[in-house]
Protein backbone atom coordinates (compact mmCIF):
# COMPACT_ATOMS: atom_id res chain seq x y z
CA UNK A 1 0.00 0.00 0.00
CA UNK A 2 2.79 2.35 0.62
CA UNK A 3 4.16 2.25 -2.45
CA UNK A 4 0.96 2.74 -4.20
CA UNK A 5 0.31 6.24 -1.70
CA UNK A 6 3.87 7.48 -2.57
CA UNK A 7 3.03 7.45 -6.15
CA UNK A 8 -0.11 8.98 -5.40
CA UNK A 9 1.92 11.66 -3.63
CA UNK A 10 4.10 12.41 -5.91
CA UNK A 11 2.30 12.37 -9.38
CA UNK A 12 0.24 15.28 -7.86
CA UNK A 13 3.20 17.45 -6.93
CA UNK A 14 4.34 19.85 -9.98
CA UNK A 15 8.10 19.74 -10.54
CA UNK A 16 8.68 23.43 -9.20
CA UNK A 17 12.58 22.96 -8.66
CA UNK A 18 15.05 24.86 -11.39
CA UNK A 19 16.82 22.61 -13.87
CA UNK A 20 20.00 20.98 -12.31
CA UNK A 21 23.17 22.63 -12.61
CA UNK A 22 21.74 25.63 -14.15
CA UNK A 23 21.69 28.23 -11.35
CA UNK A 24 21.91 31.51 -13.63
CA UNK A 25 19.18 32.32 -16.39
CA UNK A 26 16.95 34.94 -18.08
CA UNK A 27 13.29 34.01 -17.33
CA UNK A 28 10.48 35.26 -20.23
CA UNK A 29 8.05 35.47 -17.21
CA UNK A 30 10.09 38.11 -15.66
CA UNK A 31 10.98 39.90 -19.14
CA UNK A 32 7.03 39.65 -19.75
CA UNK A 33 5.99 40.75 -16.86
CA UNK A 34 8.64 43.71 -16.01
CA UNK A 35 8.07 45.09 -19.66
CA UNK A 36 4.30 45.10 -19.10
CA UNK A 37 5.07 47.59 -16.03
CA UNK A 38 7.39 49.62 -17.80
CA UNK A 39 4.36 49.70 -20.59
CA UNK A 40 1.99 50.97 -17.81
CA UNK A 41 3.76 53.67 -16.02
CA UNK A 42 6.66 51.85 -14.05
CA UNK A 43 9.31 54.44 -14.35
CA UNK A 44 11.76 54.06 -11.61
CA UNK A 45 15.33 54.43 -12.37
CA UNK A 46 14.94 55.40 -15.91
CA UNK A 47 17.91 56.96 -17.57
CA UNK A 48 19.69 56.55 -14.39
CA UNK A 49 23.50 55.47 -14.23
CA UNK A 50 23.07 51.27 -14.44
CA UNK A 51 19.51 51.93 -16.20
CA UNK A 52 20.10 48.27 -18.81
CA UNK A 53 20.20 49.97 -22.76
CA UNK A 54 17.95 46.88 -23.27
CA UNK A 55 14.97 48.52 -21.20
CA UNK A 56 15.32 51.55 -23.24
CA UNK A 57 15.12 50.18 -26.47
CA UNK A 58 12.16 47.74 -25.77
CA UNK A 59 10.45 50.97 -24.09
CA UNK A 60 11.42 52.94 -27.23
CA UNK A 61 10.14 50.36 -29.44
CA UNK A 62 6.51 50.01 -27.60
CA UNK A 63 6.20 53.93 -27.17
CA UNK A 64 3.84 53.37 -30.10
CA UNK A 65 1.92 50.13 -29.40
CA UNK A 66 -1.58 51.32 -29.29
CA UNK A 67 -3.20 47.68 -28.41
CA UNK A 68 -6.15 47.61 -26.09
CA UNK A 69 -4.11 45.69 -23.07
CA UNK A 70 -2.37 49.30 -22.89
CA UNK A 71 -4.55 51.02 -21.54
CA UNK A 72 -5.87 47.60 -19.56
CA UNK A 73 -2.41 47.77 -18.37
CA UNK A 74 -2.21 51.34 -17.35
CA UNK A 75 -5.41 50.84 -15.14
CA UNK A 76 -4.27 47.55 -13.64
CA UNK A 77 -0.97 49.07 -12.41
CA UNK A 78 -2.52 52.76 -11.02
CA UNK A 79 -4.60 50.50 -8.86
CA UNK A 80 -2.07 47.83 -7.97
CA UNK A 81 1.09 49.83 -7.54
CA UNK A 82 2.33 50.30 -3.83
CA UNK A 83 3.33 54.07 -3.20
CA UNK A 84 7.03 52.10 -1.72
CA UNK A 85 8.99 51.89 -4.69
CA UNK A 86 10.99 49.14 -3.19
CA UNK A 87 8.08 46.93 -2.46
CA UNK A 88 6.38 47.98 -5.67
CA UNK A 89 8.95 46.46 -7.38
CA UNK A 90 8.88 43.25 -5.32
CA UNK A 91 5.45 42.43 -5.87
CA UNK A 92 5.79 42.00 -9.17
CA UNK A 93 8.88 40.19 -9.19
CA UNK A 94 6.93 37.80 -7.11
CA UNK A 95 3.99 37.55 -9.86
CA UNK A 96 6.86 36.86 -12.41
CA UNK A 97 8.20 34.13 -10.29
CA UNK A 98 4.92 32.57 -9.54
CA UNK A 99 2.94 32.21 -12.67
CA UNK A 100 2.72 30.24 -15.64
CA UNK A 101 5.11 30.24 -18.57
CA UNK A 102 3.53 32.23 -21.66
CA UNK A 103 0.80 32.62 -23.04
CA UNK A 104 -1.31 32.43 -20.00
CA UNK A 105 0.94 34.35 -17.09
CA UNK A 106 -1.62 33.03 -14.77
CA UNK A 107 -0.70 32.42 -10.86
CA UNK A 108 0.00 29.42 -10.25
CA UNK A 109 1.43 28.30 -6.95
CA UNK A 110 1.04 24.89 -5.18
CA UNK A 111 0.25 26.45 -1.76
CA UNK A 112 -1.22 29.99 -0.51
CA UNK A 113 1.86 30.34 1.17
CA UNK A 114 3.87 30.13 -1.79
CA UNK A 115 1.64 33.47 -2.75
CA UNK A 116 3.26 36.52 -0.34
CA UNK A 117 -0.01 38.42 0.71
CA UNK A 118 0.79 41.43 -1.23
CA UNK A 119 0.65 39.17 -4.49
CA UNK A 120 -2.61 36.94 -3.69
CA UNK A 121 -4.41 40.30 -4.93
CA UNK A 122 -3.10 40.23 -8.39
CA UNK A 123 -4.37 37.55 -9.76
CA UNK A 124 -6.62 38.81 -12.40
CA UNK A 125 -3.37 40.63 -13.95
CA UNK A 126 -2.21 37.44 -15.91
CA UNK A 127 -4.95 37.73 -18.37
CA UNK A 128 -3.80 41.38 -19.14
CA UNK A 129 -0.52 40.29 -19.35
CA UNK A 130 -1.89 37.31 -21.73
CA UNK A 131 -3.61 39.74 -23.93
CA UNK A 132 -0.31 41.93 -24.34
CA UNK A 133 2.00 39.26 -24.74
CA UNK A 134 -0.39 38.85 -28.08
CA UNK A 135 -0.95 41.90 -29.12
CA UNK A 136 2.80 43.31 -28.99
CA UNK A 137 4.49 40.12 -30.16
CA UNK A 138 6.35 40.56 -26.66
CA UNK A 139 7.63 36.79 -28.11
CA UNK A 140 9.44 38.65 -30.50
CA UNK A 141 10.84 40.86 -28.57
CA UNK A 142 11.78 38.31 -26.28
CA UNK A 143 13.76 36.08 -28.74
CA UNK A 144 15.42 39.68 -30.31
CA UNK A 145 16.68 40.50 -26.86
CA UNK A 146 18.40 36.92 -26.08
CA UNK A 147 21.59 38.08 -27.14
CA UNK A 148 21.87 40.42 -25.00
CA UNK A 149 20.74 38.29 -21.92
CA UNK A 150 23.14 35.88 -23.10
CA UNK A 151 26.22 38.33 -23.11
CA UNK A 152 24.72 39.85 -19.18
CA UNK A 153 24.78 35.48 -18.27
CA UNK A 154 28.25 36.07 -19.96
CA UNK A 155 29.32 38.52 -17.12
CA UNK A 156 28.02 36.83 -14.03
CA UNK A 157 28.85 33.37 -14.91
CA UNK A 158 32.42 34.45 -14.76
CA UNK A 159 32.18 35.89 -11.26
CA UNK A 160 29.35 33.25 -9.83
CA UNK A 161 31.05 29.88 -11.03
CA UNK A 162 34.15 30.35 -8.42
CA UNK A 163 32.05 32.12 -5.95
CA UNK A 164 29.45 29.16 -5.77
CA UNK A 165 32.32 26.53 -5.56
CA UNK A 166 34.43 28.12 -3.06
CA UNK A 167 31.48 28.57 -0.79
CA UNK A 168 30.47 25.17 -0.92
CA UNK A 169 33.65 23.81 -0.88
CA UNK A 170 34.47 25.92 2.64
CA UNK A 171 30.91 24.01 3.81
CA UNK A 172 32.12 20.54 2.57
CA UNK A 173 28.89 20.20 0.32
CA UNK A 174 29.08 18.53 -2.94
CA UNK A 175 27.97 20.76 -5.86
CA UNK A 176 26.11 17.51 -7.09
CA UNK A 177 23.66 18.07 -3.53
CA UNK A 178 20.12 18.99 -3.43
CA UNK A 179 21.24 22.12 -1.36
CA UNK A 180 23.74 23.25 -4.39
CA UNK A 181 20.98 22.30 -7.12
CA UNK A 182 18.31 24.45 -5.91
CA UNK A 183 20.22 28.04 -5.82
CA UNK A 184 18.98 29.79 -8.49
CA UNK A 185 19.83 33.70 -9.97
CA UNK A 186 17.70 35.31 -12.47
CA UNK A 187 18.91 38.19 -14.77
CA UNK A 188 16.46 40.82 -15.26
CA UNK A 189 17.29 43.78 -17.41
CA UNK A 190 13.55 45.31 -17.40
CA UNK A 191 13.76 46.99 -13.52
CA UNK A 192 15.11 49.96 -12.16
CA UNK A 193 19.21 49.67 -11.73
CA UNK A 194 20.74 48.40 -8.42
CA UNK A 195 18.15 46.13 -6.71
CA UNK A 196 18.43 42.35 -5.79
CA UNK A 197 14.97 40.74 -4.98
CA UNK A 198 15.34 37.03 -2.71
CA UNK A 199 12.47 34.46 -2.74
CA UNK A 200 12.18 31.10 -0.72
CA UNK A 201 9.78 28.65 -2.63
CA UNK A 202 9.65 24.87 -1.89
CA UNK A 203 12.81 25.60 0.58
CA UNK A 204 14.87 26.76 -2.31
CA UNK A 205 15.95 30.47 -2.63
CA UNK A 206 15.48 32.60 -6.02
CA UNK A 207 17.63 35.32 -6.66
CA UNK A 208 16.79 37.90 -8.94
CA UNK A 209 19.04 40.82 -9.33
CA UNK A 210 18.18 43.80 -12.03
CA UNK A 211 20.81 45.56 -13.77
CA UNK A 212 23.98 46.42 -11.75
CA UNK A 213 27.44 47.87 -13.04
CA UNK A 214 28.87 45.64 -10.80
CA UNK A 215 27.98 42.22 -9.82
CA UNK A 216 26.79 42.10 -6.61
CA UNK A 217 28.59 39.60 -5.18
CA UNK A 218 28.43 39.71 -1.48
CA UNK A 219 24.77 40.01 -1.70
CA UNK A 220 24.65 37.08 -3.84
CA UNK A 221 27.01 34.66 -1.80
CA UNK A 222 24.97 36.09 1.51
CA UNK A 223 21.68 34.27 -0.55
CA UNK A 224 23.76 31.15 -1.40
CA UNK A 225 24.86 31.15 2.34
CA UNK A 226 20.89 31.86 3.72
CA UNK A 227 20.28 29.13 1.11
CA UNK A 228 22.23 26.05 2.47
CA UNK A 229 22.51 27.17 5.94
CA UNK A 230 18.68 28.04 6.73
CA UNK A 231 17.92 24.46 6.44
CA UNK A 232 19.59 23.36 9.33
CA UNK A 233 18.11 26.02 11.57
CA UNK A 234 14.98 24.21 10.99
CA UNK A 235 16.23 20.76 11.15
CA UNK A 236 17.71 21.27 14.49
CA UNK A 237 15.26 23.41 15.67
CA UNK A 238 15.23 21.96 19.09
CA UNK A 239 19.15 22.47 19.98
CA UNK A 240 18.61 26.23 18.28
CA UNK A 241 16.03 26.51 20.55
CA UNK A 242 18.37 25.89 23.59
CA UNK A 243 19.81 29.36 22.88
CA UNK A 244 17.07 31.38 21.77
CA UNK A 245 16.81 33.32 25.60
CA UNK A 246 19.82 35.51 23.38
CA UNK A 247 17.54 36.66 21.14
CA UNK A 248 16.36 39.34 24.53
CA UNK A 249 19.33 40.78 23.43
CA UNK A 250 18.34 41.54 19.67
CA UNK A 251 15.66 43.70 20.60
CA UNK A 252 17.25 46.21 21.49
CA UNK A 253 19.27 46.73 18.47
CA UNK A 254 17.70 50.01 16.71
CA UNK A 255 19.34 48.99 13.31
CA UNK A 256 18.23 44.87 13.04
CA UNK A 257 15.37 44.74 10.83
CA UNK A 258 12.32 43.47 12.57
CA UNK A 259 11.69 40.04 11.05
CA UNK A 260 14.84 38.64 12.28
CA UNK A 261 13.40 40.26 16.21
CA UNK A 262 10.62 37.67 16.12
CA UNK A 263 12.26 34.44 13.79
CA UNK A 264 15.59 33.58 16.24
CA UNK A 265 15.93 30.58 13.71
CA UNK A 266 16.34 33.29 10.98
CA UNK A 267 18.35 35.27 13.19
CA UNK A 268 20.63 32.44 13.69
CA UNK A 269 21.11 31.60 9.77
CA UNK A 270 21.75 35.22 9.06
CA UNK A 271 24.53 35.44 11.99
CA UNK A 272 26.05 31.85 11.14
CA UNK A 273 26.21 33.40 6.74
CA UNK A 274 27.59 36.24 8.20
CA UNK A 275 30.44 35.01 9.97
CA UNK A 276 31.17 32.29 7.21
CA UNK A 277 31.30 35.37 4.64
CA UNK A 278 33.86 36.96 6.65
CA UNK A 279 35.87 33.84 7.23
CA UNK A 280 35.81 33.38 3.36
CA UNK A 281 36.59 37.50 2.71
CA UNK A 282 40.04 38.24 1.03
CA UNK A 283 40.73 40.56 3.79
CA UNK A 284 43.15 41.32 6.77
CA UNK A 285 42.39 39.67 10.31
CA UNK A 286 41.83 43.51 11.42
CA UNK A 287 39.26 43.94 9.01
CA UNK A 288 37.01 40.96 9.71
CA UNK A 289 37.34 41.45 13.19
CA UNK A 290 35.69 44.76 12.40
CA UNK A 291 33.07 43.29 9.45
CA UNK A 292 32.05 40.88 12.31
CA UNK A 293 31.60 44.17 15.18
CA UNK A 294 29.39 46.00 12.75
CA UNK A 295 27.21 42.75 12.64
CA UNK A 296 27.03 42.22 16.19
CA UNK A 297 26.21 46.12 17.14
CA UNK A 298 23.67 45.83 14.11
CA UNK A 299 22.01 43.02 15.84
CA UNK A 300 23.32 39.98 14.77
CA UNK A 301 24.08 38.66 18.21
CA UNK A 302 25.50 35.33 17.30
CA UNK A 303 27.76 36.71 14.53
CA UNK A 304 30.90 37.05 16.81
CA UNK A 305 30.59 33.43 18.27
CA UNK A 306 30.13 31.98 15.41
CA UNK A 307 33.08 33.54 13.78
CA UNK A 308 35.39 31.96 16.29
CA UNK A 309 33.80 28.71 16.52
CA UNK A 310 34.26 28.52 12.37
CA UNK A 311 37.63 27.22 13.53
CA UNK A 312 36.36 24.01 15.10
CA UNK A 313 34.83 23.30 12.12
CA UNK A 314 37.61 24.47 9.47
CA UNK A 315 39.94 21.78 11.56
CA UNK A 316 36.87 18.89 11.80
CA UNK A 317 36.20 16.56 8.85
CA UNK A 318 32.59 16.73 8.83
CA UNK A 319 30.56 18.45 6.35
CA UNK A 320 28.63 21.47 7.80
CA UNK A 321 24.96 19.40 7.79
CA UNK A 322 26.61 17.04 10.02
CA UNK A 323 28.95 19.55 12.74
CA UNK A 324 25.70 21.63 12.87
CA UNK A 325 24.66 20.45 16.10
CA UNK A 326 28.04 20.87 17.63
CA UNK A 327 28.15 24.40 16.50
CA UNK A 328 25.07 25.55 18.25
CA UNK A 329 25.59 22.95 21.66
CA UNK A 330 28.86 24.94 21.81
CA UNK A 331 27.40 28.52 22.56
CA UNK A 332 28.34 29.49 25.95
CA UNK A 333 25.08 31.35 27.14
CA UNK A 334 26.70 33.02 30.06
CA UNK A 335 29.80 34.09 28.05
CA UNK A 336 27.56 35.27 25.51
CA UNK A 337 25.30 37.12 27.34
CA UNK A 338 28.35 39.13 28.78
CA UNK A 339 29.30 39.67 25.24
CA UNK A 340 26.24 41.14 24.37
CA UNK A 341 25.83 43.53 28.08
CA UNK A 342 28.56 44.73 27.42
CA UNK A 343 27.73 45.81 23.56
CA UNK A 344 26.09 49.47 21.96
CA UNK A 345 24.02 48.89 19.77
CA UNK A 346 23.89 51.00 16.19
CA UNK A 347 21.19 53.21 15.97
CA UNK A 348 18.93 52.84 13.40
CA UNK A 349 20.07 54.41 9.70
CA UNK A 350 18.19 56.49 7.96
CA UNK A 351 17.49 53.66 5.35
CA UNK A 352 17.29 50.35 6.50
CA UNK A 353 20.65 48.27 5.56
CA UNK A 354 20.33 45.20 5.10
CA UNK A 355 22.97 42.11 4.78
CA UNK A 356 20.33 40.05 2.96
CA UNK A 357 18.32 40.88 -0.17
CA UNK A 358 14.82 41.95 0.10
CA UNK A 359 12.35 39.26 0.68
CA UNK A 360 8.36 39.84 1.22
CA UNK A 361 7.74 39.44 5.08
CA UNK A 362 5.14 36.29 6.01
CA UNK A 363 3.10 36.23 9.20
CA UNK A 364 3.72 33.72 12.41
CA UNK A 365 1.13 31.45 10.61
CA UNK A 366 2.61 31.35 7.21
CA UNK A 367 5.88 30.78 8.46
CA UNK A 368 5.11 27.62 10.18
CA UNK A 369 3.21 26.35 7.03
CA UNK A 370 6.15 26.78 5.48
CA UNK A 371 8.21 25.28 8.04
CA UNK A 372 6.20 22.01 7.71
CA UNK A 373 6.48 22.23 3.71
CA UNK A 374 10.34 21.90 4.14
CA UNK A 375 10.48 19.25 7.23
CA UNK A 376 8.29 17.02 5.00
CA UNK A 377 10.29 17.89 1.72
CA UNK A 378 13.21 16.61 3.93
CA UNK A 379 11.01 13.90 5.01
CA UNK A 380 11.26 15.05 8.68
CA UNK A 381 7.44 13.17 9.22
CA UNK A 382 7.31 13.65 12.86
CA UNK A 383 9.17 17.27 13.03
CA UNK A 384 6.22 18.48 9.86
CA UNK A 385 3.06 16.84 11.33
CA UNK A 386 4.49 18.61 14.96
CA UNK A 387 4.68 21.63 12.57
CA UNK A 388 1.61 21.43 10.78
CA UNK A 389 -0.62 20.65 14.13
CA UNK A 390 0.87 23.70 15.23
CA UNK A 391 -0.01 25.67 12.40
CA UNK A 392 -3.39 24.56 13.05
CA UNK A 393 -3.35 25.76 16.91
CA UNK A 394 -2.07 29.40 15.51
CA UNK A 395 -5.03 29.47 13.22
CA UNK A 396 -7.48 29.28 15.72
CA UNK A 397 -7.75 24.98 15.43
CA UNK A 398 -8.10 24.63 11.89
CA UNK A 399 -6.60 25.71 8.69
CA UNK A 400 -6.68 24.36 5.22
CA UNK A 401 -2.93 24.24 4.04
CA UNK A 402 -2.39 22.77 7.36
CA UNK A 403 -4.68 20.19 6.81
CA UNK A 404 -3.36 19.52 3.40
CA UNK A 405 0.38 19.09 4.86
CA UNK A 406 -0.83 17.18 7.35
CA UNK A 407 -2.73 14.52 4.67
CA UNK A 408 0.33 14.73 2.64
CA UNK A 409 2.55 13.33 5.62
CA UNK A 410 -0.17 10.71 6.26
CA UNK A 411 0.38 9.53 2.43
CA UNK A 412 3.71 9.04 3.31
CA UNK A 413 3.03 6.89 6.20
CA UNK A 414 0.79 4.74 4.64
CA UNK A 415 -2.47 6.01 6.35
CA UNK A 416 -5.33 6.58 3.51
CA UNK A 417 -7.90 6.91 6.06
CA UNK A 418 -6.24 9.48 8.06
CA UNK A 419 -5.02 11.24 4.68
CA UNK A 420 -8.93 11.10 3.82
CA UNK A 421 -9.85 12.64 7.08
CA UNK A 422 -7.31 15.46 6.68
CA UNK A 423 -7.98 15.78 2.70
CA UNK A 424 -11.78 16.39 3.27
CA UNK A 425 -10.96 19.17 6.06
CA UNK A 426 -8.77 20.60 3.68
CA UNK A 427 -11.22 20.84 0.83
CA UNK A 428 -13.87 22.17 3.21
CA UNK A 429 -12.25 24.70 4.40
CA UNK A 430 -9.54 25.96 1.43
CA UNK A 431 -10.81 29.28 -0.34
CA UNK A 432 -7.72 28.91 -2.06
CA UNK A 433 -8.96 27.52 -5.31
CA UNK A 434 -5.80 25.62 -6.09
CA UNK A 435 -5.37 24.24 -2.60
CA UNK A 436 -9.39 23.38 -2.80
CA UNK A 437 -8.55 21.33 -6.19
CA UNK A 438 -5.95 19.66 -5.21
CA UNK A 439 -7.75 18.52 -2.41
CA UNK A 440 -9.86 16.65 -4.44
CA UNK A 441 -7.70 15.39 -6.60
CA UNK A 442 -6.33 13.72 -3.82
CA UNK A 443 -8.94 12.47 -2.88
CA UNK A 444 -10.20 10.74 -6.14
CA UNK A 445 -6.96 8.81 -6.18
CA UNK A 446 -7.47 7.76 -2.49
CA UNK A 447 -11.05 6.25 -3.26
CA UNK A 448 -9.49 5.14 -6.55
CA UNK A 449 -7.15 2.81 -4.88
CA UNK A 450 -9.44 1.92 -2.25
CA UNK A 451 -11.47 0.34 -5.36
CA UNK A 452 -14.51 3.25 -4.48
CA UNK A 453 -14.84 4.21 -7.94
CA UNK A 454 -17.93 6.27 -8.00
CA UNK A 455 -16.87 8.67 -4.97
CA UNK A 456 -13.32 9.12 -6.78
CA UNK A 457 -15.35 10.41 -9.81
CA UNK A 458 -16.93 12.70 -7.32
CA UNK A 459 -14.03 13.79 -6.18
CA UNK A 460 -12.37 14.72 -9.69
CA UNK A 461 -15.50 16.28 -10.57
CA UNK A 462 -15.00 18.71 -7.42
CA UNK A 463 -11.62 19.66 -8.44
CA UNK A 464 -12.59 20.55 -11.99
CA UNK A 465 -15.53 22.82 -10.60
CA UNK A 466 -13.15 24.10 -7.72
CA UNK A 467 -12.24 27.41 -9.81
CA UNK A 468 -8.13 26.68 -9.90
CA UNK A 469 -7.29 28.20 -13.26
CA UNK A 470 -4.01 25.61 -13.30
CA UNK A 471 -4.01 23.62 -16.74
CA UNK A 472 -2.29 20.99 -14.73
CA UNK A 473 -4.87 20.51 -12.30
CA UNK A 474 -7.25 20.88 -14.97
CA UNK A 475 -5.87 17.42 -17.30
CA UNK A 476 -5.24 16.05 -13.70
CA UNK A 477 -8.95 16.19 -12.72
CA UNK A 478 -9.73 14.84 -16.48
CA UNK A 479 -7.62 12.07 -16.11
CA UNK A 480 -8.82 11.18 -12.89
CA UNK A 481 -12.89 11.71 -14.53
CA UNK A 482 -12.02 9.73 -17.64
CA UNK A 483 -10.01 6.86 -16.22
CA UNK A 484 -9.14 5.41 -12.56
CA UNK A 485 -6.19 6.10 -10.91
CA UNK A 486 -3.76 3.30 -12.01
CA UNK A 487 -1.34 1.74 -9.05
CA UNK A 488 1.94 0.79 -9.97
CA UNK A 489 3.05 -2.74 -11.59
CA UNK A 490 5.29 -5.08 -9.24
CA UNK A 491 8.60 -5.85 -10.66
CA UNK A 492 7.59 -9.29 -12.04
CA UNK A 493 4.02 -8.12 -13.65
CA UNK A 494 4.26 -8.31 -17.59
CA UNK A 495 3.62 -5.30 -19.54
CA UNK A 496 1.14 -6.18 -21.08
CA UNK A 497 -1.87 -9.25 -21.23
CA UNK A 498 -0.56 -11.94 -22.95
CA UNK A 499 -2.40 -12.68 -25.98
CA UNK A 500 -4.20 -16.19 -26.14
CA UNK A 501 -3.96 -16.65 -29.78
CA UNK A 502 -0.49 -16.60 -30.02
Amino acid sequence: MRGWLLLLLLCAVPAMRAAEGDQLDADQRMFTVMTAINVAGYDDGVGARGDSPLRQAVRKHLESFNGESRQLLVNAYEELKQDDPDANLSQWVSYALLCEPPPTFALLAELPTDLPPEVRRLRQFGRIVEQFYHEADLEGIWQQAQPVFEQEMLRYQQALAPMLFRTSGYLRLSTQSREFQGFKVWIDLMAAPGAVNTRLYGGEVQLVVHPNEQVPMEEIQHAFLVHLLDRLSIRYRTEVSRIEVLSRFAMFAPALPDEYKTDFELLTTQSLATAVQQRLRRASPEEKAAAIDEALREGYVLAPYFFEALQGFEEDSRDINRYYPDLIGGVDLKKEAARLQAIEFSPAPSKPVRRAPAQPKLSELDKLLQRGEFLMNEELLDEARDTFLEAQEKAGGSDAQASYGLGRVAILEADPDLAREHFTEAARLAEDPHLKAMAFVYLGRIEDIVGNREEAVKNYQSALAAGDPSERTRKLAEQGVSAPFARPKSEDEPDEEPDPNR
